[in-house]
């Protein structure tokens, strides 16, 4: 990202359903966050020290298990505390077992340390993620907005939004939420989706079909 943001951002692609993690540093303090660590906690490792960030907080948008595959072993290597919506609780703690559907080994994550719900603000250094809740791919979805950077998980994706076919998905929950939390910030704010590529409040208000016509959701 650009050099006049207080924070950098690492963007990884890991595991197999090619779930984005970002690692954002804050330089000035040498602590960073990592959100949605899913998978390759080895890699994400070697990323921060790489660049001598010392991990602070894990930050997670919702609990499917491709989004929670590395935290148990991030929590026992660096104590990092772990931040989640109260109403994904549940969709953490059973991660193994989703994975398990898809034939996949993923290790439990530990319970949270922090419980986050919509205007919390989440410091690093000297600035801060606000937490919105966005519910719809999950009862307990969150974003986390930090300056024009909203890391917007499985929300909504460039052209299209998350599924919300899953256990406690909602159509209606989603759409609303993208409108009045997600399409009220500036156009220019970069959203960094939980698959596929960057895109911003003003391209998806202008071009994504689910707010300008119909189509089939993803993700």
């Amino acid at each position: 990202m650009t050099d006049a943001r207080p924070v950098r951002v690492v963007a990884m692609e890991v595991g197999p359903l090619a779930e984005n993690t970002y690692i954002v540093g804050h330089p000035a303090s040498g602590k960073a966050v990592v959100i949605d660590p899913g998978d390759e906690a080895d890699e994400i490792l070697r990323q921060l020290a790489a660049r001598g960030w010392t991990l602070d907080k894990i930050l997670l948008t919702h609990g499917h298990f491709d989004h929670v595959g590395a935290v148990a072993a991030l929590k026992e290597r660096t104590g990092a505390s772990v931040h989640i919506h109260p109403d994904d609780e549940e969709q953490m703690r059973t991660a193994g077992r989703q994975g398990a559907m898809f034939g996949l080994h993923v290790p439990a994550p530990p319970p949270p340390d922090v419980l986050v719900r919509e205007g919390d603000a989440v410091p690093l250094g000297d600035v801060a993620f606000r937490v919105l809740h966005t519910p719809g791919h999950t009862p307990g979805h969150v974003t986390y907005l930090c300056g024009d950077l909203a890391f917007v998980g499985d929300l909504i994706f460039e052209g299209s939004i998350g599924r919300t076919d899953l256990p406690g998905g909602s159509l209606g929950d989603l759409l609303l939420a993208v409108r009045e939390k997600i399409f009220t910030l500036p156009g220019e704010t970069v959203l960094l989706p939980g698959h596929g590529p960057a895109t911003t409040v003003g391209e998806e208000m202008r071009g994504n079909p689910f707010f300008t016509g119909g189509e089939d959701a993803g993700g």
